[in-house]
């Protein structure tokens, strides 16, 4: 992934213009530029990248983290980071993970698709894992803080984590479904 220098005019333009759940400013340019999005193969082999930071905070400061500005890109490179630096305890928390019918997490996007209407999907990079995405941000930042609990981040590597991701000030009617993280 590569990083491009666009003025706000031309960054409003393309807020304005990535309308709906998980529609990004990439999506918008590939849409105006008529580029279809890249095959499954492709998308499946992980770029080339940078040495992952050791702690989570460190991750948080690091370039490859702050390129991100949209909260959903930036929960799921939290997620993909979190699955490289434990895969195991990542995929235990991953499967543990209950929100009333539907799934969070799964190894398919069917799965998720599966486990309820309207909801969407996206892969966690660099892992086999799926989330749905179909979540307003106070509601990643709840998921978000269930699985750093379930891998025994600390309360301060928690609230800085959580603070990654600005409120959007979209409510959902499902948000009633975060009450107690199933172990």
């Amino acid at each position: 992934m590569n990083t491009i220098q666009i003025d706000d005019q031309v960054f409003a333009e393309l807020a304005r213009r990535a309308t709906g759940f998980n529609v990004t400013p990439n999506d918008v340019l590939r849409r105006i530029l008529s580029i279809s999005a890249p095959s499954p193969a492709a998308a499946s082999q992980p770029p080339a990248s940078p040495p992952l930071a050791s702690t989570l905070p460190d991750f948080i400061k690091s370039e490859r983290f702050q390129r991100h500005h949209q909260a959903i890109d930036r929960y799921l490179v939290i997620l993909g980071w979190l699955h490289s630096v434990s895969p195991k305890q990542f995929a235990e928390a991953a499967q543990k993970f209950h929100r009333g019918s539907r799934a969070y997490f799964a190894k398919t996007e069917k799965e998720i698709l599966e486990s309820g209407d309207g909801v969407t999907a996206r892969q966690i990079p660099q892992s086999p894992f799926w989330t749905l995405t179909t979540l307003d941000n106070k509601s990643k930042r709840l998921v978000m803080e269930d699985m750093l609990r379930a891998l025994g981040y600390s309360r301060e590597d928690i609230s800085l984590a959580l603070t990654t991701l600005a409120d959007s000030g979209i409510r959902r009617s499902h948000a009633r479904l975060f009450d107690n993280f199933t172990r």
